[in-house]
C-alpha cells in the first residue's frame, strides 16, 4: 500500500470511529462487530486463511478500523478465541456451578447447555476445532483451549463424584464415568461441525447423552424434563411477553424452527442477476442460501454450503462466477444448476424452495408451509413491481428480534406493511424499502435493509432525485430511532430484570405475533425457558 492509500485508509477508518462524546458503548459494539465477523471468517476460511480484509468485508468496515482495536491479525484472532471461551464459561460453566449441590439437575443442565444451539452452533464448534488444530504451534491458543477443557472436565468430574457419593455407589470410578460423558458430548460436537443447523437434531443429541448417564445411574435420568403445563410467563392473548422470552436460547431455537425457517425470506431483485454466473447470498434463519443465474436464464437456489464440510461456498452478498461454483479447499466444482462436475462428495448441492413476487426472489429452508399471507401483504409485494433495487445494508442490533417486530406493530407507520414473521415493507411513489430481521442469538439480531427507487423517466428532473434522497434519509432516521429504542429496551430487560409494562389495545397483527410466540413458550419446560 502506497503512502496516499495509507492516508486514505486512515481517514476512512477515523470517519467510522465514534466521536468522543459518542461513548464507549458504540466503540464496544464496533469491537464486538469485528469479533463476530472474525468468528464467521474463521468458520469459512480457518485461522491460517483468515485475513484482515476478509474480516472487515464481513463486518462492513474499513481495513484501517482494525488497528484502533487490535494490534494485529494475531491479536484479533486471540480476542475472538477469548470471547468464545468467556461465553462458554458464563453460559455453561457458571450456571452449572450454581447447581452443584444437586448433581442430577446440574448434569442434566450441563448436557442441555453444552449442546445448545447458541453455544454449539456449527459456526462456533468449527472455530473451536480450528483453533485446537493450530494449538500445537500457538501457545496462546493452547492456553485458552486447554483452560476451557480443563475447567469443563473438572466440573464434570466433580458432579459425577458428588452423585456417586450421594448414591453410595463406591464401585463406580468417577474419573472413568466423567471421561465417558465428555467423550459422548465431544462426539456430538464433532457431528455438529460437519452439518448445517437444519440437519442437527439437538433433542436426539440430548437424549443420547442422558441415556449414557442413565446406563450408569439407573433411575436418576429415567426421563428428560417432562413438558410442563403452559408457562405462567406466557403472554395472554395480545399481552406482553415475559422478559426472559427475549433472552432464552431454547425459545430462539423453537422460533427458528417453527416460525422463521418455514417463512419466505427475501434474497434480492432479479435485476441483480443479469448474466449467467451472477449470484446472491442470504440467510434463512440459520441456513445459508445461494441464488445463481444459470444457463438459459434459469434461477437456482441452494444451500450455500460445501458438501464435504459445512463452510460457505461464497461469502459476498453479490458477485459473479465465470464458469462454475468452486470449492477451492476441497477441489470441488459444481455447475450453476448445482450438479457436481468435479471431485468426490456426498452429491450435488442441496436445493431450496424458491418463489417470485414480481421481480423479487424469495426462498425458504423449512419444509412446513408458512402461515398464509393476507391479501394486504400480497398487495404490498405488488407495489414493488415498479421499483428497482438501490442498496442493501446490514446492521447488527443489540436487541432481540422480537422487540423490533413488536415496536413496528405497536406504532405502525403509514404505507408500512408487515409480512409475518420478520419482514416490513414500505413502498412509495419515489421508492421504498424492505426490512428483514434475523436473530443472531438471544438478545442480538441483524437487520438487512433493501432500498428501492422508482424507475427514472427520461425527462426526470433533479427535484425527483431530491425527493428520493429525502425519502431514504427519512427512512434511515426512523430506522436508527427504532434500533436505539430496541437496544435500550433490551438493556433494561437484561440489566434491571424488569418485566415489560402493561400494554393498551393492540392491533390484530400484533396480537397474532405475540400469540405465536406465547404458544412456543407454553410448549417449553420451565427450566428450558429460564436458561439464557
Amino acid at each position: 500500500m502506497n503512502k496516499v492509500s495509507r492516508i486514505e485508509a486512515a481517514r476512512s477508518a477515523a470517519a467510522e470511529l465514534p466521536a468522543e462524546g459518542g461513548g464507549s458503548r458504540i466503540r464496544q459494539r464496533q469491537r464486538q462487530r469485528l469479533i463476530d465477523a472474525c468468528i464467521s471468517a474463521l468458520h469459512i476460511y480457518g485461522p491460517s486463511r483468515t485475513t484482515v480484509e476478509k474480516v472487515v468485508a464481513l463486518a462492513d468496515l474499513s481495513p484501517g478500523i482494525v488497528r484502533f482495536y487490535f494490534d494485529s491479525k494475531a491479536a484479533m484472532l486471540v480476542a475472538s478465541l477469548e470471547y468464545l471461551a468467556t461465553e462458554f464459561a458464563e453460559r455453561v460453566l457458571k450456571p452449572v456451578e450454581q447447581l452443584k449441590a444437586q448433581p442430577v439437575a446440574a448434569l442434566r443442565l450441563l448436557v442441555n447447555l453444552y449442546l445448545d444451539a447458541d453455544i454449539a452452533s456449527p459456526r462456533k464448534v468449527s472455530v473451536w476445532y480450528s483453533f485446537w488444530g493450530e494449538a500445537s504451534s500457538r501457545q496462546e491458543y493452547l492456553d485458552i483451549c486447554g483452560k476451557k477443557d480443563e475447567e469443563f472436565a473438572a466440573l464434570v468430574g466433580d458432579l459425577v463424584a458428588r452423585l456417586i457419593a450421594a448414591r453410595g455407589a463406591a464401585h463406580l470410578d468417577a474419573d472413568a464415568v466423567a471421561l465417558g460423558l465428555i467423550g459422548v458430548l465431544e462426539v456430538l460436537w464433532q457431528g455438529f461441525a460437519f452439518h448445517s443447523e437444519a440437519n442437527i437434531d439437538r433433542s436426539a443429541a440430548v437424549r443420547r447423552s442422558l441415556h449414557y448417564l442413565r446406563s450408569v445411574f439407573p433411575g436418576e435420568f429415567a426421563h428428560a424434563t417432562p413438558p410442563a403445563a403452559p408457562s405462567a410467563g406466557a403472554a395472554p392473548t395480545g399481552g406482553r411477553l415475559p422478559a426472559r422470552a427475549y433472552a432464552s436460547a431454547a425459545l430462539l431455537a423453537a422460533e427458528r424452527e417453527r416460525l422463521l425457517r418455514p417463512a419466505w425470506q427475501l434474497l434480492g431483485h432479479e435485476s441483480e442477476l443479469r448474466l449467467a454466473g451472477d449470484f446472491l447470498t442470504g440467510e434463512l434463519a440459520g441456513e445459508r442460501a445461494l441464488l445463481v443465474r444459470g444457463e438459459r436464464g434459469r434461477l437456482h437456489v441452494f444451500r450455500n454450503s460445501c458438501r464435504r464440510r459445512p463452510h460457505a461456498l461464497l461469502a459476498p452478498r453479490r458477485g459473479h462466477l465465470r464458469s462454475a461454483i468452486h470449492c477451492a479447499s476441497h477441489s470441488l466444482t459444481y455447475s450453476f444448476d448445482g450438479r457436481l462436475v468435479a471431485g468426490a462428495t456426498p452429491g450435488d448441492l442441496t436445493p431450496l424452495e424458491m418463489r417470485r413476487e414480481g421481480s423479487l426472489i424469495l426462498a425458504r429452508a423449512g419444509a412446513a408451509a408458512a402461515a398464509p399471507e393476507q391479501s394486504a401483504a400480497r398487495a404490498s409485494w405488488e407495489a414493488f413491481a415498479t421499483l428497482l433495487p438501490r442498496t442493501v445494508t446490514d446492521q447488527e442490533v443489540a436487541a432481540d428480534w422480537k422487540l423490533l417486530i413488536e415496536q413496528w406493530l405497536e406504532s405502525p407507520q403509514p404505507q408500512q406493511q408487515f409480512v409475518a414473521p420478520n419482514l416490513l415493507l414500505e413502498a412509495r411513489a419515489e421508492g421504498g424499502f424492505i426490512l428483514q430481521v434475523m436473530p443472531l442469538s438471544p438478545g442480538r439480531s441483524r437487520v438487512r435493509r433493501f432500498d428501492f427507487v422508482a424507475r427514472a423517466s427520461q425527462g426526470e428532473r433533479r427535484g425527483g432525485r431530491s425527493r428520493r434522497d429525502a425519502g431514504q434519509r427519512r427512512a434511515g432516521a426512523w430506522l436508527r430511532q427504532q434500533i436505539e429504542l430496541a437496544e435500550s429496551t433490551q438493556a433494561g430487560l437484561s440489566a434491571a430484570g424488569e418485566e415489560p409494562g402493561d400494554t393498551g389495545p393492540v392491533s390484530a397483527t400484533l396480537a397474532e405475533f405475540r400469540e405465536a410466540i406465547a404458544a412456543l413458550l407454553g410448549e417449553l419446560p420451565e427450566g428450558e425457558l429460564r436458561r439464557g
